[in-house]
């Protein structure tokens, strides 16, 4: 019976891991107790695998088998197979792997580039670029001493109000000064994120591009690394 209980309850968990509130909340869990973007994105397989793992051998000694090669191939086949679900439903990009970034030393600086350590270049009315006011506030929750900004390549003044309505305060949202220089140095991909050294332009990530690895760099950065 305790045995059936431990498999219910850790089919339960995987069932719960598999859903997109679950991986959700296993990521922002880790976070919040200070662990690296990084660590938090790879903790959900490791967690995913155990579980997996805890399934299995419960099955084991509840399956009636009783060649011992059969037990072990049943175990591992579980074990494997909840790893996989959990991979089909949140695939592991190589954003989470290395860094993706490009070299930006040999671009000039520019004014948008000032008094700031990370810079997210935008165009007007982009989801991708919506969607980075979010990672910016989530990075300003865990670095409050990080200096954002969001440089918007448009003529209008009035998509501003767009992003600046959905930016924490501390988040400075403009115009860019050159806007056609500016998106060439973004390489043409929006939204950009340009880590920035003393005014100057760094590595560039698009947004394909910018994952754990590279929250980790700019976070490490803002802790002086």
């Amino acid at each position: 019976m305790k045995a059936k209980l431990l498999l219910l309850l850790s089919a339960l968990a995987l069932m719960f891991l598999l859903m997109p509130v679950g991986y959700s909340y296993v990521r922002a869990q880790l976070l919040q107790v200070g662990m690296s973007w990084t660590v938090s994105e790879w903790s959900y397989y490791a967690l995913l695998l155990c579980v997996g793992v805890a399934i299995a051998w419960q099955l084991v000694r509840i399956v009636p088998l009783r060649v011992r090669w059969q037990r072990i191939v049943l175990g591992f086949a579980v074990a494997i197979l909840s790893f996989v679900l959990g991979f089909v439903q949140h695939p592991i990009y190589e954003d989470m792997v290395w860094n993706m970034a490009h070299d930006m030393s040999a671009e000039k600086a520019m004014s948008d580039y000032e008094n700031a350590d990370l810079v997210v270049i935008a165009i007007a009315d982009c989801p991708y670029c919506k969607r980075a006011v979010s990672e910016l506030n989530a990075l300003h929750a865990r670095n409050a001493a990080l200096r954002m900004r969001m440089v918007v390549c448009t003529a209008d003044s009035s998509w501003m109000q767009t992003y600046r309505s959905e930016a924490d305060e501390s988040i400075e949202v403009k115009m860019a000064s050159d806007m056609n220089r500016l998106a060439t140095q973004a390489g043409g991909h929006f939204p950009a994120y340009v880590l920035v050294r003393e005014g100057k332009p760094v590595w560039r990530w698009t947004n394909n591009e910018w994952g754990p690895v590279a929250k980790d760099v700019v976070e490490g950065v803002a802790n002086g690394e």
